[in-house]
Parts: C-alpha cells; structure tokens; sequence
C-alpha cells in the first residue's frame, strides 16, 4: 500500500469511525490504536473483533460497495489511515498477493462473525437490560452519512448482494463491476430492521431509583424505539463549577453511549432540594459535528416535579424523540407522524406549569419545547413550526436570570440556527441580519478557550449569513466580514482533525471569495478562490462524496471563469470547462437534475467562449455593465455568461 497516498484520520476514546448501515466509500488501516466492531443483534450488540495496528478495517465495504456491516468504534487514542475505494479497489488489482490475502483475511473474520452471531453472544461492556416492551423492527432504508451535507438525496446504488458470496463481489470489484443484479433488496441490510436506541442511566441520590422507574414508565412505549437500561448512574459533581461537572460527566457518559450503539442517554436524578427531576440528555454527536436544528446540547435540562404523574409522559415523550435525530429518511418520515400531536399536547401542559418554578428551571422547560418544535419544522419543512420555535426560544432567554452564562449561549444558539433556516426557505419576515444577531450573542458565552469548535461553528454560521446579507442588500462590507468569520473557523477545524467541517468551510469561503473577487476584478483574490476550492476536493472526494465533490467542482469552475475575465488567462477557461464538465456529469449519473442544468447552463457558456477565442491564449477581459451585479453572486443572468452558483453548503434542513 506504499504507492497510496492515505489521509490520516485521528479519533479519541469512544468515537464512532463508522456506523453500521452506513454507505462504505473508506477503508482503513490501523497506525495506532485499537478500534472495537460491534454488531446490532435482536439481543443486543455482538463484539465481533477488536483490530490493532497494522489490520485492515471496512475492507469489506470498500471492496463489495455493500453498506457498512459493523460499528466501529476507537479504543483510546486510534490514528488510521484511510483510503479512498477507487485507491483501495486499484491497489488489489495490481497486487495478487494483497488480493488473496485479503480473501483469507475475509473469510476468517466473516466466518468468525457468523459463528458468534449465531449463538447471539451480547459482549458489550456495558450492563444493558431489554426495555419491557420493545415493538418489532420496522422496515428503513440505508442510512446517509453522518452529517452528510449533500444537495440532495444519493439514491440506493447497487451494492453486491451477500448472499453470492464473497469471492465474487471481489472479483466483480475488481473488473470495475457492481455486482450481481438485485442488490436494492440487500443493500443497507442492518439498517433497514435497526430500531432507535435510548438508553436510561442509573438516578443517583436518595429517591433516584424511583424516580428513574417514572421516567422509563413515560418512555418505555415510545413508538419504534428500543429502551435499555443503564444501571449505573452518570457522575455529576455539584460541588464543582457547572462547566467542569458538566463536562466531566459527558466525558464520562459518552462511551458508554456509543459503545452502546444507543442514539440518546438520559441521565439525571432528583435536584438536592427534593423539589424537581432534573432531566438531561446526551447525543453521539459532538461539538465536532454540523450544528442541527433543534439540537440538544448537554447543557439543555428538563426540569419535572418530583414524583411527576402521568400527565407529564407527553412532555417527555415529546423532548425524547426530538433528540434523538433520525439516521434514515425513514426514520425522519415516522418521526413527522409521531411529534406533531405529542407537540400540540405538550403545548397544552405548559400552558399552566408549576407555581414555585425558578426563572431557570421556567426558561429550560421552554427551552426544550422550542427544540421539539424546531425538529417538527426542521423534518416536516413547515416554516409555521419554525416561527412557533423561534418565540418559544425566545421566551425561555426572557426568563434567563444574569448569571445562566451557559444557557444563555445554548438558547441564543438554539434560536439562530432556527431563524437561519427561516432564512433559508425566506418565511417569517427573518433576516440574515437577526439570525446573526443571535449567534453574535451565543458568542458571549462560547469562549473560544472553553468551547473551540461550538465557537468555530457560530464563526461558520456568521459567515454564512453575511454573505446573505450581501445578496439581500449588496454590501461588499458584508463579503469581507463573511471571509473574516470563515477563516477564524479555519483556526479551529482542520483536515487531519475534522476533514468534513473543513471542506465545507474551504468550499464555502472559496464561493465568496470568487463573489469578492469578481466584483472587485482583483485576480490575486479570484486565485485564493481557486486554490480553496481545490483544497476543498482534497477531502470532497468523488469516491466518498460525489454530491459534495460536484458542488465544489461546480465552484471551483466558477473561480477559474472568473479568473480568465479578469486575469486574460485562457488556460483559466480550459481548467474552468473541465471543472464543469466533471461536475455536471456527477450531477447527471446521481439524478440531481436541478443542479445539472444548472451546471450544464455553465459549461455551454465557457464552451462558446472557447469557440469565440478561437484557440488564442490570452483575451481582453469582458467588462460587466455598470452598476449590473455579476451572476456569481448566486442569483445568475439569463443573457449573460458569468456562471451561476449553487447554494452554499451550510444551508440548513
């Protein structure tokens, strides 16, 4: 494997590598660490293996295209080196020793998971219980990639069916084919049956455990879900600073969670005051990862009353199905059916909440409503929820007291990435202007020394809507400031670290600086889009991301016409027929018939420039008419001959 060139990903204790059911586009070699596989089982999870250096891992998916067969999941500090499958398939069609060693290799570890499988052996470190009442599997489709950013849904390619065999899905690998016909019925074969998980800590304190059987009494027949029990209890220090209890206890939680393969802990206990059940919930996700709308961070709380009856399951029910984020279309389908009602009766409980509330414990309960909200208008693409969501938040920063520094981030936050996507479908009279607003005061409380990537992502979101503030009013203060905040995100996320945050962040700055470029005819800045753009396809590979390789191809064709309008390079125009052409090829072969044509519109304009040139290698630049906006900006001309660009990637759902 000398002659590829890996990208070197390195992961912490307990982060997930990939997930099973998730579509295979990476292998990987071990450089240091230990990485465990598990598998989803109808009792629970199997330990099939744990890898060391120097072993290969998600082979089997990179090889046959089939989804992923297994969670992974990093054993302490784990460094590897991953590998694109074009790079992988290549490799084992040059290499017959590596191909048969590679079979050997399979054949023991498929034969070694099968066997422990069948006997159903649950291995997994940490003491699960079934939940009382758990409803059978119900029937999904293949999971999208964690945090995929794609324009549009990639539908189900064909993948080798399994039941032909291992031998001949490598061998149709390698001869470039995809496998026997039929592979739709196998493809995301887990996924499809995978039920989410929500897994219950132990309740510390006096009273604890019968509170802990109340709450498992409001979620045990949530619909579709599986509920298991944590017995022991998430360790929170009260006698430390909120910031450090708070983060040692999800420090702490976390891997069990993942390990686990659970989508949501709920972790609390009855507050020392005997007065309330304080509620928290912890997702996979981390800090790392695209900020969602209506996330629950560690910091949010659901306060109940002590000895809550059955009047508060609704509200319960309600937050805990709103944070637990759907992996699959299906699941995000069923979660539109289920929240919207328990929504409407949750509204109606807080209309009289309890009489002795704090400001606080008051601003969380909202705090929580409004994230359960924000979900339904999220998946269900109704902006009237959003709106609801955006006062509810709103109302619960009103309740604040002075001193609630991490709330005030979280809610503020929470509010911005509401009123962005209001921005976003253009409903409720939001400007890009408020939704920064909002971030600019989550800032207050994200410090950059405390929070590093919750503070990058804000910086993310600010350059996004500056740049909507520019094509709403056409200030190129506006433009600087969106390149300001993206490079100060750049000091946070990186390629080695967070390859996926960095290659949005690369291809959004890349769009604006293209934008800048234009209107300022400055050719040094068009060549700083250029190279941001190429630095973007460094991680957006087609293999991995092809939606996303197309939208920065796109991109990057764009900064080259530009260049060649302000620079006289006709090489520039060449380079700029090429990106779009690879582009809306990718575009066409994934059924993303929008931006094809959109795509397709550009390239035809740079080919009759070509045609016009006449093959001459330098050309007096076209001015653009005064006080006419160039079409780069997004909106496009029908007669004119800028490209038109697609929308930047940090748009939300």
């Amino acid at each position: 494997m000398a002659t590829m060139k890996p990208t070197i990903r390195h992961f912490d204790d307990g982060d997930v590598v990939f997930r099973e059911g998730e579509p295979s586009t990476t292998a990987y070699v071990v450089a240091a660490g230990e990485v465990a596989l598990y598998k989803e089982s109808e009792r629970g999870l199997v330990h099939l293996a744990t890898l060391g250096k120097g072993e290969l891992l998600g082979e089997m998916g990179a090889v046959d295209n089939d989804p992923r067969g297994a969670t992974a999941v990093a054993r302490g500090e784990v460094t590897l080196h991953a590998f694109s499958r074009k790079a992988f398939v290549r490799k084992l069609a040059e290499d017959p020793d590596l191909t048969l060693r590679l079979l050997v290799r399979l054949s023991r570890r498929l034969r070694n998971a099968n066997d422990r499988i069948a006997r159903l052996e649950p291995t997994v470190d940490v003491a699960l219980e079934p939940g009382a009442d758990e409803a059978a599997p119900a029937a999904q489709g293949p999971a999208p990639p964690a945090g995929s950013t794609a324009l549009v849904p990639v539908g189900g390619g064909g993948g080798g069916g399994r039941s032909e065999g291992l031998l001949a899905r490598l061998i149709g690998a390698l001869r470039g084919g995809n496998g026997p016909k039929g592979a739709d019925a196998a493809l995301a074969g887990v996924a499809r049956v995978r039920q989410p998980v929500l897994l219950v800590a132990g309740f510390p304190g006096s009273g604890g455990d019968e509170q802990r059987v109340r709450v498992l009494e409001a979620v045990e027949h949530l619909p579709n879900t599986r509920v298991r029990r944590l017995d022991k209890a998430v360790p929170y220090s009260g006698e430390l600073d909120p910031y450090t209890a708070l983060a040692g206890a999800v420090t702490a939680a976390r891997p069990a969670l993942r390990e686990a393969g659970a989508d949501l802990l709920l972790w609390g206990g009855p507050d020392a005051a005997g007065r309330l059940v304080e509620i928290r919930f912890l997702t996979p996700w981390t800090s790392k990862e695209v900020e969602r709308v209506g996330m629950m961070s560690p910091q949010n709380a659901l306060y109940l009353p002590l000895d809550f009856d059955e009047s508060w399951h609704v509200l319960v029910q309600a937050v805990t199905l709103s944070a637990m984020e759907p992996r699959t279309e299906a699941q995000g389908k069923a979660l539109v059916d289920t929240l919207p009602p328990l929504a409407e009766q949750a509204g109606a409980l807080l209309s009289e909440l309890p009489y002795g509330l704090s400001g606080l414990e008051t601003a969380h309960i909202v705090a929580c409503y409004g994230n359960v909200l924000a979900v339904v208008g999220a998946w269900a693409n109704e902006p009237a929820w959003l709106e609801h969501a955006a006062a509810a938040f709103e109302e619960a920063i009103r309740h604040l007291p002075r001193d609630a520094d991490a709330e005030w981030g979280v809610f503020h936050r929470s509010l911005g990435l509401v009123q962005q996507a209001l921005v976003e479908r253009g409903a409720g009279g939001i400007g890009p202007r408020q939704a920064a607003d909002a971030f600019k005061a989550a800032l207050e409380s994200f410090h950059r020394d405390l929070y590093p990537y919750d503070w990058a992502g804000l910086k993310h979101r600010l350059g996004l809507l500056a740049y909507r503030v520019h094509m709403a009013e056409g200030d190129p203060a506006a433009l600087r400031d969106s390149i300001t905040a993206f490079q100060a995100a750049l000091q946070v996320f990186s390629p080695a670290e967070t390859p996926d945050r960095w290659g949005e962040l690369m291809h959004d700055l890349a769009q604006v600086l293209q934008v800048y470029g234009g209107q300022e005819r400055k050719p040094e800045i068009l060549s700083r889009a250029v190279e941001a753009a190429t630095a973007a396809l460094q991680v957006r590979t087609q293999d991995r991301t092809p939606l996303l390789w197309a939208a920065t191809q796109n991109n990057l064709g764009s900064a080259l016409f530009l260049l060649f309008r302000v620079g006289r390079d006709l090489g520039a125009l060449h380079s700029a027929r090429e990106a779009f052409h690879q582009s809306a090829s990718t575009y066409e072969l994934h059924g993303a018939k929008r931006q094809a044509d959109i795509v397709t519109r550009n390239l035809s304009r740079v080919e009759n420039l070509i045609d016009r040139q006449g093959g001459r290698s330098a050309v007096e630049p076209e001015r653009p008419e005064r006080g006419r906006r160039p079409a780069a900006t997004g909106e496009g001309a029908e007669t004119g001959e800028d490209p038109e660009s697609l929308p930047l990637d940090g748009g939300l759902p």
